[in-house]
């Protein structure tokens, strides 16, 4: 898969792992076992739920009981034909430790993952048995029909013996990083989907840290549902134009607070208020870049929102420029609120200019669009971008639409409203919409009912937000109830649906030590210098020369990338046979050097919001899982979105 604009932080990854390998090479006796038909790669396994390692090759003396996940080099391999034994090792320094089943272990190739995407909008995933069983499926004259009936018969667990299906995805939403499990790809290749759309034909294998049979809660769905809160966060822009639109919010919020007056479900709403402008160094008398005016907490009732916008005036002078920093005001909402509480959780954008791109004048420093959008996701909240497309914006509307439209993605939908003419009577329905839509969905779930996708949408918004709440209910219902991935199994799926031209069963991951992501961190900003040096020095035809000492340098071999042509020629085998790739692959020293300042500098630019992402994945404790007990920090390991490595 081809990630657009997004080029070096492949590179640094590997060029990471390539350096782990080399250094290690010079450094230990007895080598692992090579991955057949590679020279450089080494056999890995990761462990299954309680695997067993033992002292030497009778099995025997057992030496630790291991938890899933772990990772380890193959240095033998025996067999006596009902048994096949492996010599392992953790470590390339320390060398083999034990023995252990090749029956407790999944052969593992690269370090790319999968995890499910929400089920809400689309059907559940079919894992089948063989690669030929889910072609055969996939080849049948009613593949519809057939799809169809093989995912009933395995939700109402009928599957027989002799059916092509092993398992089924889980009906409600598993948070990767909460409820920790990884699907390692075992096997991949290309294939055309009946859709004709083309796809990955992945073999994978599940794996849960928690062993199967693990408690799960008995609370039951409507029970969960019926408790079901949203948390609603209005970032405004506050500047000289956005009065009437100030207002319409005060009056849309007025209305909801009649509405729900003292009724059980106003207890099931919260609301929060932030303001944005830009930066005050270009304009002192703006006052602030970002303010929040109504924290999302206990108190932040609609009667309080209304009482508090009442209070917000807007800018009396003007910006320097037209667009604002909207991603200062998303950033604030996204980590100056408390979202715990919540299981509905959504930002209301409203402006009617583009956000400011990153760099030295941009409060959120180098975050860029694409980034923001990944951590909004990745909290589940969704972003509605209401643009108020005014005259005087003209100019600006394609940009606005372009990065909002990007911003507002979440669940595979685009959450962007645009607002014709600026129209303050149009915005003002668009919002009274929002509200009732909301509204709605607190009250089905307070009667125990999931939000349901409307058969005959009535208007873009309502549609969205039910859409939206779908998912978000699937959620939090994993979250209450423990879902697990499906009990240890291999399996055969592709990563795009069969039928459905929108939906994506899974998403690709990157499985990383904390240690992994620093020294990624550091390779992909040395990249980002030798790139910015070049484009200041105007050197940018001596880029690759300048990249490749760079490598060499960090490899201790610089006969390794000598000859190199292109950067995807500078990682060898690493990227041979990878199911997902970056644009990597074919940037040539041509490529570069034809590129124009514009592009250079975006491209840059791009490299830094991405380094700022990965610090804030570095530096949140909340997400980084200790493999075994007695992991040391730096080997504790996450799963990081492999969009965030262009």
């Amino acid at each position: 898969m081809l990630y657009a604009g997004k080029k070096f932080p492949i590179l640094a990854t590997f060029l990471g792992l390539m350096l782990v390998m080399w250094s290690a090479e010079l450094a230990f006796a007895q080598s692992p076992l090579l991955i057949e038909g590679k020279s450089t790669l080494y056999q890995r396994v990761l462990t299954r739920p309680d695997a067993k390692l033992f002292e030497d090759e009778t099995m025997a003396t057992e030496i630790a009981s291991l938890q899933a996940f772990e990772i380890f080099y193959v240095y033998d391999r025996q067999s006596d034909g009902q048994q096949t034994r492996l010599k392992v090792g953790r470590s390339l320094q320390i060398g083999p430790e034990g023995w252990m089943n090749e029956a407790s272990t999944i052969a593992w190739k690269q370090t790319i993952v999968m995890g499910f995407t929400n089920p809400a909008n689309r059907e559940r995933a079919l894992l089948f048995s063989s690669k030929e069983a889910l072609e055969e499926t996939l080849s049948g004259e009613d593949v519809v029909a057939r799809l169809d009936q093989l995912r009933r018969d395995a939700i109402a667990g009928q599957t027989s013996e002799i059916s092509p299906v092993v398992s089924i995805e889980p009906a409600e939403h598993i948070d990767i990083e909460r409820e920790f499990y990884i699907l390692p790809i075992l096997e991949s290749q290309n294939i055309r989907l009946p859709n004709r759309l083309p796809s990955n034909l992945l073999r994978v294998a599940s794996v849960s840290q928690r062993a199967s049979g693990s408690a799960e809660s008995e609370m039951s769905r409507e029970d969960a549902l019926r408790d079901f809160r949203i948390g609603v966060t209005f970032v405004i822009d506050t500047t000289r134009s956005m009065q009437p639109y100030v207002e319409q919010v005060r009056q849309v919020m007025t209305r909801l607070q009649d509405r729900i007056g003292n009724n059980p479900e106003a207890e099931r709403f919260r609301f929060g208020l932030v303001g944005f402008r830009d930066n005050i160094d270009l304009a002192p008398e703006l006052d602030y870049v970002t303010n929040v005016f109504l924290p999302l907490g206990p108190d932040a009732t609609a009667a309080r929102f209304v009482e508090t916008i009442g209070q917000v005036d807007v800018a009396t002078v003007n910006s320097n420029g037209f667009n604002e920093d909207a991603i200062a005001g998303i950033d604030a909402a996204l980590n100056q609120m408390d979202w715990t509480p919540y299981g509905g959780k959504f930002i209301v954008l409203i402006t009617d200019a583009s956000p400011r791109e990153p760099g030295e004048y941009a409060q959120s420093g180098g975050l860029g669009v694409s980034e923001l959008q990944i951590e909004l996701e990745k909290e589940g909240i969704a972003l509605m971008a209401m643009h108020l497309r005014s005259e005087a914006g003209r100019f600006d509307h394609q940009v606005a639409e372009d990065a909002y439209r990007q911003l507002s993605r979440f669940d595979n939908s685009v959450h962007y409203f645009p607002i014709a003419d600026a129209s303050p009577q149009e915005f003002g329905n668009q919002m009274d919409l929002l509200a009732q839509a909301l509204e709605d969905m607190v009250g089905r779930a307070m009667s125990g009912e999931i939000q349901e996708n409307q058969a005959e949408p009535t208007t873009a918004i309502a549609d969205a937000t039910s859409r939206a709440g779908r998912a978000m209910q699937l959620a939090y219902l994993g979250r209450l109830q423990g879902t697990q991935a499906p009990d240890v199994f291999e399996g055969w799926l592709t990563d795009r649906d069969p039928v459905d031209r929108r939906g994506f069963p899974v998403t690709p991951y990157l499985l990383m030590s904390r240690n992994e992501l620093s020294a990624l961190r550091d390779v992909m900003d040395e990249a980002v210098s030798i790139g910015a040096s070049s484009i200041q020095e105007d050197a940018s035809d001596d880029f690759f020369n300048r990249l490749r000492q760079a490598v060499a340098l960090m490899t201790r071999r610089p006969d390794a990338v000598e000859d190199a042509g292109t950067l995807g020629d500078l990682l060898g085998e690493y990227l041979d046979g990878l199911p997902y790739n970056s644009e990597i692959v074919s940037l040539t020293e041509d490529d570069w050097r034809d590129m124009s300042p514009t592009r250079e500098r975006q491209l840059i630019d791009s490299l830094r919001s991405r380094i700022v992402a990965l610090d804030r994945i570095h530096d949140d404790g909340t997400r980084w899982i200790p493999i075994k007990d007695d992991a040391p920090a730096g080997e504790h390991v996450t799963v990081v979105p492999l969009r965030l490595l262009p």
